[in-house]
């Protein structure tokens, strides 16, 4: 595995900070790091497809989700709240070239609820492990402990520090929001089914993801892979 470490992809651990410091409007240098990370997979295991997929969490809850709406001119619309405090997370899996998608939801985020996720996600995106997936996630604790178990077909590759606009899967968790958006709920329940009749949707939709997901910088480094 040393070609892929050294290309900036790991199994679990640290995340590399060679990305730090990139520039508010562009990648720094995490285009090439993904690129060069592409392609020393390709030629590390020629015999696999190589994919690059992304991946984040998304927090939903019973606090109110407000967003503008439609109202009659001279007229304030008004939206019932009521404020509760419990949550749920969508973990979120999208290959913006393609626009699949895959999604889990869980009660919380920790290490052992990412083991959860990345075993699902293997199992459903390769179940016969005959791909190479490079999976760009950002550097949370529960992203990053040695503790976690990455399956054989997935390599973890993280995003610079602080730098949630580079990452295709935000606009998922925006538009996982809309929903639950300008609506009363009493349980966590009620938030869960709505939350994943939307990813079903999504799922069936991969247009939709694509259109919302392929970055160009991501575009740039699958033509040039």
């Amino acid at each position: 595995m040393g070609l892929l470490e050294k290309a900036g992809v790991h199994r679990a651990g640290t995340a590399s900070n060679s990305c730090a410091g990139s520039d508010a409007g562009g990648t720094g240098d995490l285009d090439k790091k993904v690129e060069a990370a592409l392609r020393t997979a390709r030629a590390a295991y020629p015999e696999k497809q190589v994919r690059l997929w992304v991946q984040d969490e998304g927090r939903f809850g019973l606090k109110p989700v407000l967003k503008r709406l439609w109202a009659l001119q001279g007229q304030r619309p008004v939206i019932a709240q009521r404020r509760q405090y419990q949550w749920l997370y969508t973990y979120i899996f999208v290959e913006p070239l393609t626009g699949q998608s895959d999604f889990l939801i869980l009660p919380s985020v920790s290490v052992p609820l990412m083991q959860v996720a990345l075993d699902e996600f293997s199992r459903a995106v390769d179940p016969h492990q005959q791909q190479l997936i490079v999976l760009l996630l950002d550097q949370a604790g529960w992203h990053t402990s040695q503790k976690l178990q990455v399956p054989p077909n997935l390599f973890l590759l993280p995003f610079p520090a602080y730098t949630p606009e580079l990452s295709p899967a935000e606009p998922m968790v925006t538009k996982l929001k809309l929903p639950i958006a300008n609506q009363t709920l009493n349980t966590l329940q009620e938030v869960e089914d709505l939350i994943a009749a939307e990813c079903v949707r999504l799922k069936q939709a991969p247009a939709e993801v694509k259109s919302l997901t392929l970055f160009p910088w991501i575009k740039h480094v699958l033509d040039s892979f």
